[in-house]
């Protein structure tokens, strides 16, 4: 058994493992090959995500489930014990999203007033946190997915406390471990380290995010322990499915 699975259970809130529907697996049997991945490293409850990004990606909600419920069969047929809930979504922050939130139309986590939200990569939200606060009025907890890519928010002390209370705060595991560079991978080590961040997911688009993955599963184990790496993969993310914000 993989070390890194030693103590395992761990929930994903930020996976793109459905086929066909965004950058994610283009067939199911890539699927397959990418959860059965995950929970060698001990995952064993993935909260799919895909893409909500304008112009680009805009799955409706009987493709996810369609997509979901054959992944779901194959991993059965393939001896897999992972559950696969039923799809979220990755909301991009855009015009998509500006029309959708007054009405809570967005995707969402099962059962919960949570989403997953995403910035574009050239420039983050002008007065981000009072437009954060304006979506916790409309009843909804926001989800930052990988903060570590977005140094003028998380490098930046008083920015970044200005969100306290107004949305979870996520890494990804990869960029633990390394993928997208030096830099990326200390950024997000840090937001761990000094406790800014209320969960950490894999963000997997396929088998080549695997290795990143256990090289971040490896670190996380190493530096805060079994209790530590649980809080972050396992009660952090279920606090958010419940749709609180967990303490950090």
């Amino acid at each position: 058994m993989d070390q890194t699975n030693a103590h395992g259970g761990w929930v994903d809130l930020h996976c793109h493992v459905l086929p066909g529907l965004d950058d994610g697996p283009a067939e199911l049997a890539q699927s397959v090959a990418v959860v059965q991945g995950l929970e060698r490293l001990g995952f064993a409850e993935l909260h799919p995500t895909p893409h909500q990004y304008a112009g680009r990606w805009t799955p409706n909600r009987a493709q996810c489930h369609a997509a979901a419920a054959a992944l779901r069969a194959a991993l059965v047929a393939a001896g897999s014990k992972v559950v696969v809930a039923d799809p979220a979504g990755e909301n991009m922050w855009d015009e998509l999203l500006a029309a959708r939130h007054p009405t809570g139309a967005q995707p969402h986590y099962t059962g919960a007033r949570a989403f997953l939200l995403e910035f574009p990569r050239d420039a983050l939200p002008p007065q981000l946190a009072e437009r954060l606060f304006e979506l916790r009025l409309h009843g909804s907890l926001p989800v930052i997915a990988h903060l570590e890519r977005w140094p003028e928010l998380a490098d930046d002390p008083a920015r970044l406390g200005s969100l306290a209370g107004k949305a979870a705060l996520l890494v990804n595991l990869s960029a633990l471990g390394g993928l997208g560079g030096w830099s990326t991978r200390g950024r997000a080590r840090r937001l761990v380290l000094k406790q800014r961040v209320h969960a950490v997911t894999s963000d997997t688009h396929g088998e080549s995010d695997l290795p990143f993955c256990k090289a971040g599963l490896e670190w996380l184990l190493r530096r805060l322990g079994p209790a530590g790496a649980r809080q972050l993969l396992v009660e952090g993310p279920r606090a958010i499915l419940a749709g609180e914000i967990p303490e950090a």
